[in-house]
């Protein structure tokens, strides 16, 4: 009896059913539904590892990306892919070539000729292009064969069928849900012939094309309707009807990111309804958009499929800072080199340097070696070594003259791709639509229903038209659109509850496919919901205003003031009180420019202009045209400061015959009335007079289009001390009276000379004489009593000043 039951086992265990499944989401969905079965399980493999198994291919091996990324750009290194709209410079060509390869992909998993196209281009349309592709494709096919390498596009002349995997089974079931390509069917009919093989499938008005793969006549068969075929008969098995019955929500946005509210008020209503948490699946037309609903899952609602995205990691945030920070120079850039607590002196010092020069090993690794302290995760340090190694081989295997700037964008390209296992999630599944094949859901989440994701575009359609297309049967667009109408209807229609969103804007509208899925069902493009949902990832707490007042015991003489902190406490003492004791920083990060930027930007360039000994205006536009930005509102103020800069020419022509230069933005401290000054003078320049006297004068810059002096009815209110404190600095130093203060308003090319410079400095001491005063008691910082101080205030709404 015990020798019959081992015989028996082994009979059992000796062959056994094969299922393949579309994706390993799949097989992973079957093995969750059969956790609790009590039999023996069949074999499982994702369509992907069916056909690799089944084939062997002798001494040849696969060729990885990186390999093939070479070898593809020695296989055009002799013809001329410029008439492709393909550039020969590497950094451009790594990511244009991806059109090459998956045109030459697809024509050989077709089992398409070249030349069959040049038969049916009767007006020699595509004859220059298909000419060079096939040189391309015979240069290729060539290296390859030399390296013993094998790849999509040469398998189908180096295969043959693994029957000793094959004979391991007494039967293959493959669950079919997309496209089989020509090449992978010719291995799957091969295989049939040896073991018997079906396909289960499901048939709808969609996916015509890709059923008559291996049925001919399709148009016999039923809509809506389950199937499985024996492929090695020729036969239908058995059929059954879909039973479709599902509740559709459909709501517009006008912003993208309050869509999440709605997944999130989704996934609730789902579960009220009975529906278990691990059967609701948010799935992404656009998989972007999980990083932004990462972001939000305070809840701990998600478990991307796909992994988490590196994107929010430190690692890819300090990355992709520091490229920026060192490309443009903008005060947005500089502000989150702040924010993320990087040292300005290391980058400007030790990588800064680098990145125009010629990218070596050594200073790849420097920079590489520098992100690597940012990582924490030990996942993500074998990821991100993994990548660095891989990369290393594509970028330094061959001669290239790329600069680092370019090899670490590339680099920064290929990081932002990396994911991490989103370990310890939540059970609602986020996945690509690619995903969700041959799996059912009760509910299931779809944002983004957008004519700007859905149908997705493919890059294959690139070289040919949908005529020559469809003359030589290669997959045309309306192909593609048709099977992406397949996997959503399926999707959709296994389902009991559907949340469909999308954005409704002036640049983007609901998807075309919307028309045709939900038929039924009236869409309003016009009304969005963001209001009804908004509360929902925003709590709009109404501000509590603190109108107590702030007393300090402080003293003021022991401050050293600046011209514009002593301006800031005369205007406004909550202000001086929030910015220069409690240290707010104002929000820097803006695409419209501060007011300060393009005065820096001019009081930079003048500079460098008065410090050079060549005083031409052609060297003043060279100095100008140093100076880059991206930003569009700071580059278009600068175009109007490049004309104005023609009459300071013809005005400091003038003007430097008599007198030169001493100093350019010189720093100083000094004292006035028993307290500390402190300041930078833009411009010092000296004038001998007849009777060789020293004159000083100091000039401060100034771009305002509204620039006024004090007057002798105006002074005693002023707050502004700056040229005062430059004479003082000045008197202290050089021990003489002989100095003269101006503005130099350059909007209007002229100098504004300080005539009330001693009553202003008399009206100074007294200032500094009530700063003795106030320090022996408890200071007050109250608001300004002059609201319109306010207006452009950045601590306005904590004052309740808006």
């Amino acid at each position: 009896m015990k020798i019959e039951v081992i015989s028996l086992l082994n009979q059992m265990l000796s062959k056994s059913k094969l299922l393949v499944y579309p994706t390993s989401r799949a097989i992973r969905d079957y093995l969750n539904e059969n956790s609790d079965s009590n039999m023996l399980l069949p074999t499982l493999l994702s369509i992907d590892e069916f056909l690799k198994k089944s084939i062997l291919l002798d001494d040849y091996k696969y060729c990885d990306e990186e390999q093939r990324t070479l070898l593809l750009k020695e296989a055009c290194s002799n013809i001329d892919i410029k008439k492709l709209g393909i550039s020969k410079e590497f950094n451009k060509f790594l990511k244009e070539s991806e059109y090459i390869y998956r045109f030459l992909n697809e024509l050989s998993s077709e089992l398409v000729d070249i030349n069959k196209i040049k038969e049916f281009d009767i007006y020699d349309f595509y004859l220059e292009h298909v000419s060079i592709l096939e040189e391309v494709y015979k240069n290729y096919i060539k290296i390859l064969d030399e390296r013993k390498f094998v790849d999509k596009i040469n398998l189908k002349d180096k295969y043959k069928i693994n029957e000793n995997f094959i004979n391991k089974f007494d039967e293959i079931t493959i669950n079919f849900e997309g496209y089989f390509t020509k090449l992978e069917f010719q291995i799957i009919e091969k295989v049939s012939k040896l073991i018997p093989t079906k396909i289960r499938f499901l048939k709808d008005e969609y996916n015509d094309k890709s059923l008559k793969t291996f049925i001919a006549k399709t148009d016999e068969l039923k809509n809506n309707t389950n199937y499985r075929y024996d492929l090695t008969n020729k036969i239908i098995v058995n059929e059954y009807k879909l039973d479709i019955n599902y509740n559709l929500n459909i709501k517009g946005f006008s912003q993208r990111v309050n869509q999440i509210a709605f997944i999130k008020e989704s996934i609730i209503n789902a579960v009220n309804k009975g529906i278990n948490p691990s059967k609701i699946a948010v799935v992404l037309p656009d998989e972007k958009f999980a990083s932004q609903l990462q972001l939000f899952d305070v809840e701990n609602y998600f478990n991307c499929a796909m992994g988490k995205t590196i994107e929010n990691e430190k690692i890819y945030q300090v990355a992709t800072a520091i490229y920026f920070y060192i490309i443009e120079d903008e005060i947005k850039h500089i502000e989150n080199i702040n924010f993320l607590e990087l040292d300005k002196n290391f980058l400007d010092n030790n990588i800064k340097p680098l990145f125009s020069k010629n990218a070596t090993k050594d200073s790849f690794n420097f920079l590489i070696n520098y992100l690597k302290t940012f990582i924490d995760s030990d996942e993500l340090k074998i990821k991100f070594d993994e990548l660095v190694y891989r990369y290393n081989y594509l970028i330094f295997s061959i001669e290239n003259s790329l600069k680092l700037k370019d090899v670490y964008k590339i680099f920064l390209q290929k990081l932002s791709k990396l994911t991490l296992d989103d370990v310890n999630s939540g059970k609602v599944t986020v996945m690509g639509l690619l995903e969700t094949r041959n799996i059912s859901f009760d509910a299931v989440i779809i944002p983004d229903f957008n004519e700007e994701y859905i149908p997705k575009k493919s890059v294959k359609d690139k070289f040919l038209s949908t005529a020559i297309k469809e003359a030589v049967s290669l997959p045309t667009s309306k192909n593609r659109e048709d099977l992406q109408k397949y996997y959503y209807k399926a999707l959709i229609e296994k389902a009991k509850e559907v949340y469909v969103s999308y954005v409704s804007s002036d640049s983007t509208t609901i998807s075309r496919f919307a028309s045709q899925l939900f038929k039924d069902i009236k869409i309003d493009i016009e009304k969005t919901y963001d209001n009804s949902y908004k509360h929902i990832l925003y709590k709009n707490n109404i501000l509590n205003y603190n109108n107590e007042d702030i007393v300090l015991d402080i003293d003021l003489t022991k401050i050293t003031w600046s011209a514009s902190s002593l301006k800031t406490y005369l205007e406004c003492k909550r202000k001086y009180y929030l910015k220069s004791i409690v240290g707010l920083k104002e929000h820097e990060i803006t695409l419209k420019p501060k007011s300060f930027e393009l005065g820096s930007i001019i009081h930079a360039i003048l500079e460098k202009y008065i410090k050079c000994s060549d005083r031409s205006f052609e060297n003043l536009m060279n100095i100008f045209n140093e100076y880059k930005t991206n930003n569009p509102f700071l580059l278009f103020d600068l175009q109007i400061w490049k004309q104005k800069l023609k009459s300071y020419y013809d005005f400091e022509k003038e003007y430097l015959s008599e007198n030169s230069t001493i100093s350019c933005e010189e720093e100083f401290t000094g004292n006035f009335n028993g307290l500390k000054i402190k300041g930078t003078i833009d411009r010092l320049d000296i004038k001998i007079l007849n009777n060789s006297e020293k004159l000083y004068e100091i000039i401060d810059y100034k771009t305002s289009n509204s620039l006024k002096v004090d007057t002798a009815r105006t002074y005693e209110k002023s707050k502004d001390f700056q040229l005062e404190f430059y004479f003082l600095a000045i008197n202290q130093k050089y021990e003489t009276q002989n100095i003269k203060t101006y503005y130099f308003d350059l909007a209007n090319t002229k100098l504004l000379e300080e005539v009330m410079l001693d009553k202003k400095l008399e009206v100074l001491s007294g200032i500094f004489d009530e700063f003795k005063e106030d320090s022996k008691n408890s200071i007050s910082f109250d608001k300004c009593e002059e609201k319109s101080t306010c207006q452009y205030c950045s601590f306005k709404t904590i004052c309740n000043r808006e």
